[in-house]
């Protein structure tokens, strides 16, 4: 097998790979972005859905409490590495 060096981009190598993770991050939300509109296109298309709803959609004060409690702990996950310390999952 013809083993090829690692492109590099940067002179931090972990920039690469951050970069490289973010790009692959980026995929993925596309995928995710484009398998929702077909989802949506096909309810509405089946009279399952009115997009208009979506857009016009205005939460309960009790979804809204917890879509920013889901908010905050997806946040505060994300950004456990910008505090230096690591740790493995399950473990507090």
């Amino acid at each position: 097998m013809d083993e090829r060096p690692e492109q590099v981009f940067f002179e931090d190598g972990a920039l690469d790979r951050a970069v490289g993770m973010i790009m692959t991050l980026a995929a993925e939300l596309y995928v995710t972005r484009d398998r929702l509109t077909v989802l949506e296109r096909t309810l509405a298309a089946k009279g399952l859905l009115d997009l208009a709803e979506l857009d016009d959609y205005q939460p309960d004060p009790e979804s809204l409490e917890t879509d920013a409690a889901d908010r905050d702990a997806f946040t505060a996950a994300l950004m456990q590495n910008f505090s230096g310390k690591q740790s493995a999952k399950g473990l507090t």
